[in-house]
């Protein structure tokens, strides 16, 4: 028996070569280096959309608010020792396209809290363009009312402001389902 040599056809490439060409260490380069250049701009694309979208800041003055951190559980512990609790409805509203917001305070003992000034903050969780004020009348013993117009439905933040004189002596944040 004798070695026989392997047929090789001119047409069949021979393992480094495609289309004609060599591969060659500079081809392998320029590969690569679009396969990185792809994935550093799609990942760069999305850093971008992700940031414009939404920055991550919850509060402008984050740092302010970090500072004063003792002074702001003193007050919570002040507002618990109250024993304060308050109940939030929102009336639908009515031919005129006005609702009714209904404020309720009561102290541990269920007695209404009366003779104070009352704030309601109305805004959506997502996007700052939606936002209500309202001062609240007290209209009974311990029920604080006020006309109000939430132009959206769903979800909506309600933050309370109860003043007494002027010290805010009680804070409490409501989450309402508005339905249209």
């Amino acid at each position: 028996m004798t070695d026989a040599e392997p047929i090789m056809d001119e047409d069949m490439p021979t393992g480094d070569m495609q289309d004609g060409r060599p591969l060659t260490g500079h081809r392998v380069l320029i590969w690569m280096l679009v396969f990185f250049g792809f994935i550093f701009a799609a990942n760069g694309a999305l850093v971008f959309f992700a940031l414009e979208s939404w920055p991550g800041l919850v509060s402008e003055k984050a740092y302010d608010e970090g500072v004063a951190y003792n002074r702001t559980l003193d007050k919570a512990a002040a507002q618990t020792r109250l024993g304060w609790s308050s109940d939030l409805a929102l009336v639908p509203a009515d031919k005129t396209g006005h609702g009714k917001v209904h404020l309720r305070l009561a102290d541990r003992n269920k007695t209404p809290v009366t003779g104070l000034k009352a704030h309601v903050r109305f805004h959506r969780p997502v996007g700052k363009d939606d936002e209500e004020t309202v001062a609240l009348r007290e209209s009974e013993s311990g029920l604080y009312t006020a006309p109000v117009r939430l132009p959206l439905a769903g979800r909506w933040y309600a933050d309370i402001d109860i003043r007494r004189g002027q010290t805010i002596v009680y804070r409490m944040r409501h989450e309402l389902m508005v339905t249209p």
